[in-house]
């Protein structure tokens, strides 16, 4: 009886999760700025803000609990412009999320493991009778990630980081301001370049 009780949760679970996921055909997907075909958001979805301003690439996979978040509550966003950007075949791992207040783009086949933080912007803390948490958040700097490159575990992409195409960004890395070229492989806190492979290199392989 066990057995076939877990059997049958599994694939009610299973039916449950394929349905509730978001698409571009469901409800929830048409209020995306756009949503390629094929893309989904696995269910149980994480915190969803600002879903008109995110534009999602086709065969996009955003796993379970991720948040995407463009804007606060209140705030601003300007002319319509998109604030979140996935190109296409990008994955989001598990627990990640995106926070953007003004630009987060990743390219095509961008790959986050899971607990991956990516924000555009740092709550101010200068004013000392306000609490940290009511600061507006300031600076807002775009953040760009470029085509083919893997975040690793626990890693943080703050505000300003410019990635170039095909770097890899290892476990726990923080990733501050500042423009990383292209296949390098970025680690520590704060990352800094410890590697750039070169075509050199490929063509020794």
């Amino acid at each position: 009886m066990n057995r076939w009780m877990g059997r049958l949760t599994r694939a009610w679970w299973q039916w449950a999760r394929n349905g509730a996921a978001i698409t571009a055909r469901t409800r929830e997907g048409r209020r995306f700025g756009s949503m390629g075909p094929r893309s989904h958001l696995a269910f149980p979805q994480g915190a969803l803000t600002g879903a008109e301003r995110i534009h999602v690439g086709a065969d996009c996979i955003i796993n379970e609990h991720s948040v995407l978040s463009a804007g606060l509550p209140g705030a601003d966003l300007g002319d319509g412009e998109p604030v979140i950007v996935l190109g296409d075949r990008c994955v989001l791992g598990r627990n990640s999320e995106i926070l953007a207040m003004s630009s987060v783009v990743l390219g095509d086949d961008v790959w986050t493991s899971s607990r991956v933080t990516i924000v555009d912007h740092h709550h101010r803390h200068d004013l000392t009778d306000v609490p940290v948490a009511a600061q507006w958040p300031l600076p807002v700097r775009p953040v760009t990630i470029g085509s083919g490159t893997v975040i690793s575990t626990g890693s943080v992409i703050l505000a300003g980081a410019q990635i170039g195409e095909n770097s890899i960004v290892a476990s726990g890395a923080q990733v501050t301001a500042g423009v990383y070229p292209p296949n390098s492989v970025l680690a520590g806190v704060p990352a800094r370049v410890i590697r750039t492979h070169t075509a050199v290199e490929a063509d020794a392989v």
